[in-house]
C-alpha cells in the first residue's frame, strides 16, 4: 500500500534540531501497523496552489520510479492531505499533467479549507494596501501596500491569497474533481472543552470564525467545519475533536518539540488507512 503524505501552508517534513515531523509519528504508524510504503513530501511553505501541486506531483513520481522507488510502482497511491496541502492534491489531480491521476487511488483531506478560510482573508486583507479609515487610514494603506510589494516580489504572498474564500471560489469553479479518482475528508470540530476549545494560539482565530460564520460554527481554529467537508466527498468518521495543529499531532499548548510526542490523532490515521484498504480489495 502506497501513502504519501502532504503538509500545508508553513509546512516542513522534519525540523532536525528539534526532531518534530509535521506529520507527527504518522509515518512509522502507518508503515509498522500496516506495512505501507509511505512518502512524507515538502513543498515550498509559502508558494501558491498551483506550484505546490506541481512540487507534489514531482515528488510522487519520482517516489514511484528509479532504481530503488521509495513506493511500490505495481501499487496506485493514496495521498493523505493537511490544510492546504489538501488543495495542492486536488489541483494535480484536476489538471491531470503527465496523467497523474492513473497513478492515484484516493485523496484523503483533513483541516482543508475547501471554501476558503476567514483567517486567510483577516490575514491577507491586512497586507492589501486599503483601509477605510479617514487620513490615518492612508497613510497605514500605505504602508501595508509597500510591506505588501516587498512580500509579493519575494512571493510570500501566494499562499495566503489562495487560501481566501474569494479565490476559493475561483479555484472550485476552474479544477473540478477527477472522476477516476475517490475522495474522502475529514474536518476538526475543536476540543471537547468548551472553555479551551483550541490551544491558546488559536483561540482567538476559533472565536473569530465562530463570529463572521454566524451561529458559532465548529472550527478548529483555521477552518470552519462546512468549509472541511466537500459536497460528493465521503466524510471517514466523526469530525475530529482536536484543533488544527492537533490534526497532524502537535498540541501546542506544550509547545512544538519531540519532547511531547502526542499519539492522540494516531487511530484517526488508522481509521483513514482501514478504509482505504477496502479500495484495493
Amino acid at each position: 500500500m502506497n501513502i504519501v503524505l502532504a503538509h500545508g501552508i508553513l509546512g516542513f517534513k522534519k525540523v532536525p534540531v528539534l526532531n518534530v515531523e509535521y506529520f507527527n509519528g504518522v509515518k512509522g504508524r502507518l508503515e509498522d501497523k500496516f506495512r505501507a510504503h509511505v512518502l512524507v513530501t515538502k513543498v515550498d511553505p509559502v508558494a501558491g496552489i498551483e506550484k505546490r501541486g506541481g512540487q507534489l506531483q514531482e515528488q510522487i513520481m519520482a517516489a514511484l520510479s528509479g532504481t530503488q522507488p521509495i513506493l511500490d510502482p505495481n501499487k496506485k497511491v493514496h495521498i493523505i492531505a493537511h490544510s492546504m496541502g489538501g488543495l495542492d492534491a486536488r489541483y494535480l489531480l484536476s489538471a491531470n499533467a503527465n496523467s497523474i491521476a492513473d497513478y492515484v487511488s484516493s485523496l484523503t483531506t483533513i483541516g482543508t479549507p475547501h471554501r476558503g478560510s476567514p483567517v486567510a482573508d483577516l490575514c491577507y486583507s491586512a497586507l492589501d494596501g486599503k483601509s477605510g479609515i479617514p487620513w490615518i487610514g492612508t497613510l497605514v494603506g500605505a504602508f501595508e501596500k509597500r510591506v505588501y510589494e516587498e512580500l509579493d516580489a519575494l512571493g510570500l504572498t501566494d499562499g495566503m491569497k489562495d487560501l481566501t474564500t474569494s479565490s476559493m471560489n475561483d479555484f472550485n469553479g476552474k479544477y473540478p474533481d477527477n472522476k477516476t479518482v475517490k475522495y474522502f475528508c475529514v474536518g476538526g470540530q475543536g476540543r471537547k472543552n468548551p472553555s479551551a476549545k483550541t490551544c491558546k494560539f488559536l483561540l482567538p482565530t476559533h472565536a473569530y470564525i465562530e463570529t463572521i460564520t454566524g451561529n458559532k460554527e465548529p472550527n478548529d481554529g483555521m477552518v470552519a467545519i462546512s468549509s472541511a467537508y466537500r459536497e460528493g466527498w465521503e466524510s471517514i468518521g466523526e469530525p475530529w475533536p482536536f484543533d488544527h495543529f492537533e490534526e497532524v499531532g502537535h498540541n501546542l499548548d506544550f509547545g512544538l518539540d519531540s519532547k511531547h510526542l502526542e499519539t492522540f490523532h494516531l487511530s484517526k490515521y488508522e481509521e483513514i488507512v482501514e478504509r482505504l484498504q477496502t479500495l484495493e480489495m
